[in-house]
């Protein structure tokens, strides 16, 4: 079922809605984001995942955030999910009026440090284990991103310096006490009011938050224009390590990076000598 007259009139009949298709949202993966809105004026956000999501992880998800969301964590509450005939699942949230921000400002940051701390101890019951997930990209070879960095030339040096980097950290297990976003970038917030949004939380998982932030620190040090030049990137990896130690935030690091630079491949700005030479420069200090 991909027809969008068939998703909204399938939720609509099992959750007694009568939402109806108001047109396409900027951004937004796989099957996209659309609005939709009840006759009642209520605005909702559709989203559908062809694979990659079972409905156990998108109960425990919504448990989750859900949960979090009471204790403050800056997000969209989920009005419906489920999933449809043809095995894929769907989500509905509320509708935030926002935009993405092209920047992250010294407040921005301190909000996101805020919120990332509302992660802790929130261990979420779901399938995704982003802790273990990412100790076997960076050991094991999963999802084949070691395989794709070492075939390419422009990323194969670099390979060899991350393996390096994290060489002693095998036998380390990252914690997974804590609620893990899995993508807690800028692309996935909206402002709203001068506040920042956290969106796209699907993935939610356990893990260790300190994950989270390393996505963030990437983001504001080696992406060119996500940083204000008000904002210390310092202060995420302190707080990175006031949650794990300096091996683990390495590992936390290399497989956030190798997600970086394989899947960098699909933005249309991507230069990838450009931002490999900025993710060696980046890790230079930690090889120190």
């Amino acid at each position: 079922m991909t027809e969008l007259s068939d998703v909204t009139r399938l939720i609509n009949e099992r959750h007694g809605r009568n939402w109806s298709l108001v047109g396409r949202l900027p951004g937004g993966y796989l099957e996209g984001a659309y609005e939709i809105r009840g006759t009642d004026g209520e605005r909702g956000v559709l989203k559908w995942h062809p694979h990659g999501l079972t409905m156990p992880q998108l109960v425990g998800a919504a448990s989750a955030i859900e949960e979090l969301r009471a204790r403050g964590w800056p997000t969209s509450r989920w009005l419906a999910h489920g999933a449809l005939p043809g095995g894929e699942v769907y989500i509905v949230e509320e509708f935030i009026e926002g935009v993405v921000p092209t920047r992250l400002t010294a407040d921005g940051l301190a909000q996101l440090l805020g919120a990332n701390r509302l992660q802790a101890g929130m261990r979420a019951e779901t399938e995704q284990d982003w802790s273990n997930y990412i100790h076997s990209v960076v050991f094991d070879g999963a999802a084949d991103l070691i395989a794709r960095m070492r075939a390419r030339r422009v990323t194969a040096q670099l390979m060899a310096r991350l393996e390096l980097l994290t060489a002693d950290a095998r036998s380390l297990r990252l914690p997974t006490t804590d609620l893990v976003h899995g993508d807690f970038v800028l692309r996935n917030m909206l402002v709203t009011d001068g506040s920042l949004r956290i969106i796209d939380t699907a993935h939610v998982g356990k893990g260790t938050r300190a994950y989270d932030l390393a996505c963030l620190l990437l983001e504001t040090t080696v992406e060119d224009g996500w940083a204000h030049p008000t904002t210390d990137p310092r202060l995420v990896e302190d707080e990175c390590l006031s949650i794990v130690g300096p091996a683990e935030l390495r590992v936390c690091l290399v497989g956030r990076m190798l997600h970086f630079l394989v899947f960098g491949d699909e933005w249309r700005d991507y230069d990838p000598s450009n931002l490999v030479l900025k993710c060696g420069s980046f890790i230079e200090r930690y090889e120190r």
